[in-house]
């Protein structure tokens, strides 16, 4: 995935877990939006990795793809167990 350096971090142009759920569902930035209760803006923001959402943000698209926050927002998602 493309990355840009911004003041010595390393950040993601696009937070590709929740364009590809997003994409998959058929949904447009508009519905997800008013589906977790912020604009439109707000929600392209943080798709393209310009904005990190509030917590409460993060659980409410969480909830709303059916995934963890750690799967949607953190590389990896949660660690497997062996």
């Amino acid at each position: 995935m493309p990355k840009l350096v911004r003041q010595g971090t390393v950040v993601p142009l696009r937070n590709q877990k929740l364009y590809e759920l997003r994409l998959q569902r058929r949904l447009s930035q508009r519905q997800v939006a008013e589906a977790v209760g912020i604009t439109q803006s707000g929600y392209a923001m943080i798709e393209r990795g310009c904005r990190h959402p509030r917590k409460e943000t993060m659980k409410k698209l969480a909830d709303f793809f059916g995934v963890t926050v750690d799967e949607l927002f953190f590389q990896g998602g949660p660690p497997e167990k062996e």
